[in-house]
């Protein structure tokens, strides 16, 4: 009878959530190994291609059941966990050119996420994209190649996401590599991922330059002409 009641409570625990893992734990590794792998967007593949243990760690962490307590603890998981993924799918092929070098890198191989497996097309677009509706996590989540934003050397933490995601956007934005001003001939020159995802910079401001100008400075004239310039696939790393 004892067996029993210990199996029902397991189950009623199953059931509930209770046995869910706590996220925190995971947060606080993602920091731990971006801090040690990861200098100025810069991504350390050898050092991490030679000991293996704690990316493994992450991967297996990140593929458990949590419970979420905030949207935001929600989202800075789902963060975190693709690009824990992005680095361990180029792992598995090091050394590798980039991403794009892996057949199906971003929608064939799939990842236990949550206890779901999914590729990084689906986390982006099916989950991060359509649930947040945030257009900022486009400078968050970065996909393994020079001409993504840089990768931050921490986590993305629930209670400093909105002041992690505002951050990441502008020094993006500021970055003259990254958005290529010249106010003299009154054009600017972005990246290719304001043309992929234009339509969740258009929702959020009205059009990509109105997007842009809400991180500048010095805003440019609303008849400025936008290009988008070639993506570089090459590893960010080394």
């Amino acid at each position: 009878m004892k067996q029993f009641f210990t199996v029902l409570l397991f189950w009623a625990c199953a059931v509930s959530g209770t046995f869910a893992q706590d996220s925190k734990a995971f947060f606080d590794k993602v920091d731990q190994f971006m801090a040690l792998h990861v200098k100025n967007g810069v991504v350390a593949y050898k050092t991490i291609a030679s000991n293996r243990v704690s990316l493994d760690e992450l991967v297996s962490a990140a593929g458990q059941k949590y419970k979420f307590a905030s949207a935001n603890e929600e989202k800075a998981f789902y963060l975190n966990a693709y690009n824990v993924f992005v680095i361990k799918g180029l792992i598995n092929a090091y050394p590798v050119k980039g991403p794009l070098a892996i057949t199906g890198f971003f929608d064939k191989q799939t990842w236990k996420i949550n206890g779901v497996s999914l590729t990084l097309n689906q986390i982006e677009n099916d989950i991060v994209r359509k649930k947040y509706n945030d257009a900022r996590i486009h400078f968050a989540l970065v996909c393994g190649a020079k001409s993504c934003p840089p990768l931050p050397s921490y986590a993305y933490r629930p209670a400093l996401l909105e002041a992690q995601l505002d951050k990441l956007t502008k020094q993006s934005i500021q970055n003259n590599s990254f958005i290529k001003i010249n106010y003299k001939k009154n054009t600017v020159a972005v990246s290719k991922i304001f043309e992929w995802y234009k339509v969740d910079f258009e929702k959020a401001k009205g059009s990509v330059l109105a997007y842009i100008n809400a991180y500048l400075s010095k805003p440019l004239p609303n008849d400025a002409a936008v290009t988008f310039y070639e993506y570089d696939w090459s590893l960010n790393g080394k």
